[in-house]
């Protein structure tokens, strides 16, 4: 598994899926590995470093992703090409991200605030 160019930050393991790992990196890349593997098997690329990573924990397709850019990225990997939503209202970089439920998820920022979000709505709750 060393495919980033940069530091990596976070890692996560899909519960649904459980040999499949996300990672994201300083190299402005989210990476999808299999433990079957040692090469990357996806990348999606962020316009910023990637700070955290994480699955949703209903669903083996569903990823959101912390990014510097000040947004909280929500990606279905059966499409990686265009978001699904891109959450956004973090003043500085989005450094954790986790989810609550299937639907709901709450952030964390350098901007020294927590947001809590609704993966289905482009503004927080």
């Amino acid at each position: 598994f060393q495919e980033h160019e940069k530091r990596c930050w976070s890692v996560d393991f899909n519960q649904i899926d459980t040999k499949l790992i996300a990672s994201g990196s300083d190299d402005a890349r989210v990476k999808l590995w299999t433990v079957n593997s040692p090469h990357s098997v996806a990348s999606l690329e962020a316009k910023a470093n990637v700070c955290c990573v994480k699955f949703n924990p209903g669903s083996p397709y569903n990823l959101a992703f912390g990014s510097a850019d000040h947004c909280v990225h929500y990606y279905d990997l059966r499409n990686t090409k265009k978001a699904l939503n891109v959450l956004k209202g973090h003043k500085k970089a989005v450094s954790y991200v986790k989810f609550l439920n299937n639907e709901d998820l709450v952030s964390a920022s350098t901007d020294s605030q927590l947001k809590l979000w609704n993966i289905k709505q482009p503004n927080y709750v």
